[in-house]
């Protein structure tokens, strides 16, 4: 058998490993001509790099391990993280063929950027090959796009980690990681495809290089998180780079330069390759803050109080480890620094009506840094008198007590994707006995857990048609319809046409049991079901 090597370049899989192979070394060529211009400094760094010590290389697998049990845990995703996943879906499976990307057929409110979705695909490629070839599922190809994110960010806040061991020394690097694997939230969303988490990224690797005391790095790397991930990411940073100002370790003149340099490099990259993949021209985070901040249309999604984030925010994400904040600028006077742009950022950031805890996600590992300097000092000082062998008893006993929380919520998150759970459901009833069948999804269905890799099946045909009247409904073979019992009235007009095969519940409540153990007891009740 002849292969006919000019037909297999022009097919869109091998366009799309073209496409991303000459942006990545259009980057890299970037990356490469900035590190020069600060190679100076960086090797007077080296010299003050303090090595990672084994309990770090130890919590390091702790950390990866636990962030893959997360996904192994909660595997589906929401409408929020739609975009990315679907785009990343689109890709892998698609390449160059842009016109059945998911995005022409909903596009959400706002566009979105592909350049995080490009280089998450560009790393997960090789392994969802080679699961296609094994003859794995699509599904499984979630999981492996899932890992690779999760290991991106992860990577990138070691790198932090590693600033703050040479800013802050060895014992508030490993109260950092402790710190950051007790608590929930850090974790949990550290593989999720939202546009916050690919944010992350290059906001840990700027605040590495500012940590480093390289702020030429810092203001290049900030720039490409806020003028294309998130534009509001310009307080937090903005936050910082004042502070530099100020104190002096940085000129006017530099900042002038570095962000002419940026706005030259990422603006012309953003709009290069979005304007490419939305079929116009087009400067997706440009729109989103257009439509943020001048028509204020996120309120549409929900508006909390002014102080949310201070009192109901910080307190899930952090865990009990809030309490180590308020005694860090007395106990160790350089975590100010720190706190400063945190406080800055979430404060002008409450001035918006709509409010997310993944909105300050950033914050989460900086405040960690100024609690993980409060731990250090009184873990260092534990043998010197009774009262500090007790405080070093309650530090760890807080761990025990973030890493309960984070057991429970992780219970309670893996219940909220009756969409995802829906669709695996049906697949494990229908698949082995039904090579060919339509399927309705509801709305609820796809905001919670359907998505391109869970629709497994080649011969089926899935339709997330909305608005569809109850006739319509009824000629397809199967539907997945909201519901909280059997004798609802979205079921009603499809019991004579349909059967029940299968029902998914949902988180509902917690309620409080102090007969049990332990005293909490998650609640739930059916939200979907399968006819």
């Amino acid at each position: 058998m002849e292969i006919d090597l000019v037909k297999l370049t022009q097919t869109p899989n091998h366009q799309f490993v073209i496409i991303t192979n000459n942006l990545a070394l259009a980057v890299l060529t970037v990356f490469r001509s900035m590190t020069d211009m600060v190679n100076t400094r960086e090797k007077m760094l080296e010299k003050t790099t303090v090595p990672i010590s084994k309990v770090e290389n130890v919590l390091d697998y702790l950390l990866y391990s636990l962030s893959l049990l997360y996904i192994a845990v909660c595997p589906y995703t929401k409408v929020e993280e739609s975009f990315n996943l679907q785009a990343i879906h689109d890709l892998l499976h698609h390449g160059a063929d842009v016109d059945q990307y998911d995005h022409h057929t909903f596009p959400g409110v706002v566009p979105r950027t592909f350049l995080g979705p490009l280089c998450v695909a560009m790393i997960s490629f090789p392994l969802t090959s080679m699961v296609t070839l094994l003859g794995g599922s699509k599904f499984i190809h979630q999981l492996i796009v899932r890992a690779v994110l999760t290991c991106i960010v992860l990577g990138s806040f070691r790198v932090y980690r590693s600033a703050v061991r040479n800013r802050f020394g060895t014992q508030v690097s490993t109260w950092l990681t402790l710190l950051t694997m007790s608590q929930f939230h850090f974790l949990f969303y550290s593989s999720r495809p939202l546009p916050n988490t690919m944010a992350l990224v290059p906001v840990l690797l700027s605040l590495s290089f500012w940590l480093n005391s390289n702020p030429t790095m810092f203001i290049f790397t900030a720039a490409s998180s806020i003028l294309i991930f998130r534009g509001e990411l310009a307080m937090f940073q903005g936050a910082v780079l004042l502070m530099e100002l100020v104190v002096g370790k940085v000129s006017l003149l530099r900042v002038l330069v570095v962000g002419l340099v940026s706005l030259l490099v990422w603006i012309p990259l953003t709009v290069a390759v979005d304007s490419f993949f939305w079929g116009r021209l087009l400067w997706p985070e440009a729109e989103v803050m257009y439509f943020n901040l001048v028509l204020n249309k996120s309120s549409d999604w929900g508006v909390q109080p002014l102080l949310w984030y201070f009192y109901s925010a910080l307190p899930r994400a952090l865990g009990s480890s809030l309490l180590l904040l308020p005694l860090a600028p007395i106990l160790d006077r350089r975590t100010i620094i720190l706190l400063f742009p945190c406080i800055t950022f979430i404060s002008l950031y409450s001035l918006l009506p709509h409010k997310e805890l993944r909105f300050i996600i950033y914050t989460f590992p900086v405040l960690n840094t100024a609690a993980g300097a409060t731990a250090a000092r009184f873990w260092i000082n534990r043998s010197k008198s009774f009262l500090s062998r007790l405080i070093s008893l309650a530090l760890l006993g807080h761990l025990v007590l973030n890493l309960l929380a984070s057991s429970t919520l992780l219970h309670i998150s893996s219940l909220n994707y009756p969409g995802g759970q829906a669709i695996r459901t049906l697949h494990q009833l229908e698949a082995a006995t039904t090579p060919h069948l339509s399927v309705h999804l509801d709305v609820l269905a796809c905001q919670t857990g359907v998505t391109r890799f869970t629709q497994e099946a080649p011969g089926w045909v899935y339709d997330k048609t909305e608005e569809l009247t109850d006739e319509e409904l009824g000629r397809f073979t199967h539907l997945v319809v909201a519901g909280q019992h059997r004798d609802t009235l979205q079921l009603k007009p499809f019991l004579e046409t349909h059967k029940i095969i299968g029902h998914v519940d949902s988180f509902t409540g917690v309620r409080f049991s102090y007969t049990k153990i332990p005293p909490v007891e998650v609640e739930s009740k059916p939200a979907l079901y399968i006819l």
